[in-house]
């Protein structure tokens, strides 16, 4: 009877650690990244930008995710957002540091030139 109730409050036990741990939500990032690339497009309303990798041979293009954690720099001098978002423009070469998503777009954790 003990036995029972051992291995019935273990079962419970593993129910509510794994209903824990599927609660959790996952944003790790699978690969980093610290790539120089060249902007196609900017997409403020989007959050986004589209740039072509400048250091391969791949002519594809890639999407950078900005959001509010997101840090910019040039000359090694902080720029706010919206500095960092009137700076931007088309065929600028920046360096961004950060991960790709699930998705395979590229999270930005820091733009700098």
């Amino acid at each position: 009877m003990k036995r029972k109730r051992n291995i019935f409050l273990y079962a419970i036990l593993t129910l509510l650690l794994v209903s824990i741990v599927l609660s959790v939500t996952v944003s790790a990032q699978l690969v980093l990244v610290n790539m120089k690339v060249k902007i196609v497009e900017v997409e403020k309303n989007s959050n986004r930008l589209q740039v072509r990798v400048h250091e391969g041979g791949n002519k594809d293009v890639q999407y950078v995710e900005i959001d509010n954690n997101t840090r910019f720099s040039h000359n090694m001098q902080s720029i706010s957002h919206s500095g960092a978002w009137r700076s931007f423009h088309e065929d600028m070469m920046i360096r961004v540091k950060g991960g790709y998503t699930m998705g395979g777009h590229v999270k930005a954790k820091q733009i700098y030139w």
